[in-house]
């Protein structure tokens, strides 16, 4: 848990979060290209400004 908790914390300090949300979710997926258009809404970008482990 500690290891997980220190990566994902890690991401979201460095916004790198932000780089592999965007490529997964609001950017074409290969092979087929779909794109599941669905930008970061304002409950998810609040966590990842504040990290915890208390959950949503």
């Amino acid at each position: 848990k500690a290891l997980v908790d220190k990566t994902l914390s890690g991401l979201m300090k460095s916004g790198e979060i932000n780089k592999i949300y965007a490529k997964w979710f609001t950017s074409p997926i290969p092979p087929k290209n779909v794109n599941l258009n669905l930008p970061m809404n304002a409950q998810l970008q609040e966590a990842i400004k504040h990290p915890n482990d208390k959950g949503i």
